[in-house]
């Protein structure tokens, strides 16, 4: 069973939806796919394939400190030793932690002389599973809001996508992870044996291309590169392509053009290969999707 993660180190590249075009795609070919998403701070791939996921189950990957009021004498000694500044009180009143401030780190335990305050696991997210209208199990993550330690979650989710891959004996796990190069991604790049980095022709995608491609080559992970709409800046396209071959010395599987059936597509909920499968766009994921079984599988 492979694993193949799809970045792009910035949002908005058009990673998510080149993600379930060749979900489906790869799961016509013959391909068993078990589909990801890892982007626990914005989770859309489930929107994309026009999935409705209700079966949830809470994660606890979050520390935080709470006070057994019937041991505080209200000293106020854990104010003063919370960095965070998660503890306050009022003229008087016993002191009071906000949860969204708090990060766990328990130095308020250790000033503590009545040993009123404890750290416990709570809840800070949820993984979804639900079978997608094209046959193949899809897991995904959601970070509650307001809360931290993503990259623990995208770590549960990939870790229960595992599992559902070997009970559904899928040949391939296809990620879609999220963007920028920070811990979230990171954590959704461990256990991967190759990388789809999806970008665009814009210097700001260069950019974060660099970015993703020095996490991708730290971690040994081979790299292999998508021109997203390319045509709508051929100029930049060509400059763009030269720094992949020279600086970076990536292959460009493929180059996807810009079409309208896209924002068509995405306003229904369904991929652009299943929506208008004729069109550009379409033909360019096709094609795509065939040099992936040849290259990563």
């Amino acid at each position: 069973m492979k694993e193949l993660i799809i970045v792009s180190g910035k949002g908005g590249a058009g990673k998510s939806s080149t993600t379930a075009s060749l979900s489906v795609l790869l799961n016509k070919s013959g391909t068993k796919i078990t589909a990801v998403d890892s982007d626990v701070d914005a989770p859309n791939l489930s929107i994309v394939l026009g999935t409705i996921i209700t079966n949830y189950s809470e994660i606890k990957a979050s520390d935080k400190a709470s006070i057994d009021y019937s041991k505080c004498i209200n000293c106020a000694k854990c104010i003063p030793a919370c960095k965070a500044e998660a503890i306050f009180d009022s003229k008087g009143e016993v002191p009071t932690i906000i949860p969204f401030l708090c990060e766990g780190c328990g130095a308020c335990t250790i000033v503590c002389p009545t040993d009123a305050i404890s750290i416990n696991k709570v809840v800070n997210g949820r993984i979804g599973i639900a079978k997608t209208p094209y046959g193949f199990p899809i897991v995904s993550g959601q970070l509650d809001m307001g809360e931290a330690n993503s990259g623990h979650i995208v770590t549960a989710v990939k870790s229960k996508g595992r599992k559902i891959a070997e009970e559904s004996d899928s040949d391939l796990i296809l990620v879609d992870g999220p963007p920028g190069i920070g811990c979230p991604v990171i954590a959704s790049m461990t256990g991967a044996d190759s990388a789809l980095v999806v970008t665009e022709p814009t210097q700001a995608a260069t950019s974060s291309l660099d970015r993703i491609l020095s996490v991708l080559e730290h971690f040994r992970i081979p790299a292999n590169i998508v021109i997203n709409r390319y045509d709508l800046n051929p100029e930049y396209t060509q400059h763009m392509e030269h720094l992949i071959k020279t600086k970076w010395k990536k292959p460009i599987l493929e180059k996807i053009p810009f079409d309208e059936n896209m924002l068509l597509s995405l306003s229904k909920r369904v991929p652009i290969t299943e929506y208008e499968p004729n069109c550009k766009a379409s033909q360019a994921l096709q094609s795509l999707s065939n040099k992936i079984l040849k290259v990563i599988l």
